[in-house]
Parts: structure tokens; sequence; C-alpha cells
């Protein structure tokens, strides 16, 4: 797989403010309606698919402490509004590493209150923040609580299907050749019952999300 190359790095700064200035109030009627808001790292190339076969690169040195302050900047844009309602509140920066443009804001309310509660996986043994590589925002991260879970991509058991689910048996076969492999690296098998109905799924780690709040 290809390292795609980010070009035009001023460009990319100023995409990055445009976003958050677009998201320090939270679109309230959303919110109220679903009881729930986020708001995700939507800053182009980091939040396109690739389609040519090339893996995005995440943001580095400049361009990644300054998404990182502006997760900050909407946290405590947001947190001064939920204060007004008077109301107990779930808001927490999910911040992924080293997948940095996954991170994003969440917040909830009312009957959402406790939605989030068992979204991930707590680390096994706990980590200890690296609060020396955030660089000029150590100081201001540590002002926050943060929790480590395990960020893992998840493939439910019968992931492969059948093979008249596929266009052709040679799309079958390289897709059971990825399972095969992928299968034998570490992960951990879990079952949830839906509608009486239990899946069993399989957590592949791919970083740490640490959950923080003020």
């Amino acid at each position: 797989m290809k390292i795609q190359k980010i070009r035009g790095q001023k460009r990319r700064s100023k995409n990055i403010q445009d976003w958050i200035d677009t998201n320090l109030i939270y679109n309230k009627s959303y919110f109220f309606m679903n009881n729930r808001d986020n708001c995700e790292v939507l800053v182009h190339p980091w939040c396109d698919i690739s389609i040519i076969n090339s893996t995005i690169p995440e943001p580095r040195r400049k361009n990644r402490i300054k998404i990182i302050a502006g997760l900050l900047d909407i946290y405590e844009s947001w947190k001064t509004e939920l204060d007004s309602l008077a109301k107990d509140y779930y808001l927490k920066i999910w911040l992924f590493e080293p997948h940095i443009s996954k991170s994003q804001v969440v917040c909830a309310i009312d009957d959402k209150l406790h939605f989030y509660d068992n979204t991930f996986h707590q680390t096994n043994p706990p980590k200890s923040f690296g609060f020396k590589s955030y660089g000029e925002l150590e100081d201001r991260i540590k002002q926050y609580q943060w929790k480590p879970f395990e960020h893992e991509m998840t493939l439910e058991d019968d992931h492969l299907g059948k093979p008249e689910d596929y266009r052709n048996l040679k799309d079958y076969i390289e897709i059971k050749k990825w399972l095969d492999k992928k299968l034998k690296k570490p992960h951990r098998t879990f079952t949830l019952i839906e509608t009486g109905i239990e899946r069993t799924f399989n957590a592949f780690p791919q970083g740490t999300i640490w959950i923080g709040g003020r």
C-alpha cells in the first residue's frame, strides 16, 4: 500500500482553522432533537476515503497540534454552552492515537446521557498518558482527566459470508485469504445478544483512544 503525499500544508492549516471556527457552536436543533451530537475532524484530505490503493498519512507536526488544539477549543466552547443548561450531560474528547484524524468531541443529555458508557473496551493493563508528546499543548492537556481505551477494528464472525454473496469466486477467495491472515494476528473475541440473537465478533487492536474531559 502506497503512502499518499499531502501537499499544500498552508492550505491544510487554513482548512483546519475553518473546521474549528465552524464547530465552536454545536448544532442546537440537531442536538435537542437527538439528545446527542459529535464533531469529527472533517478536514480534507484526512476525512477522505482513499480510492487509489494508497494510505492517507495522519497529520503531522503543526497540523497535528492544530487539530488537537481545535478539539480542545471545541470542547471548551461546547462546555460553556452545556453548563448553561443546568442539567447533567456527557461531554468528552475522544482522542485517537496514533490515528488523530479519527478524533472527535462527543456530547449527550437526557435519555442519551449514558449512551456512550460502554462504547469502548478499556486497555489492560492501563496505559500512562504521554503528555510530553503534545508539545506546546502539554500544560493545557494536563487540565483534563484522560482514560485509555482500545481502538479496535471489529469484524463479525461471519464477515466472510458465502461465495454466492460475491461478484465472482476470485473476490471471495481474496477476502477469505485476507481474513484468514487477519485472524492469525492478536485479537479478542466477544459476543453480543441483540433481539434474542447471539452474534460473535473479533476485535483487532489499532491503537489507543484517550477519553478526556474537565
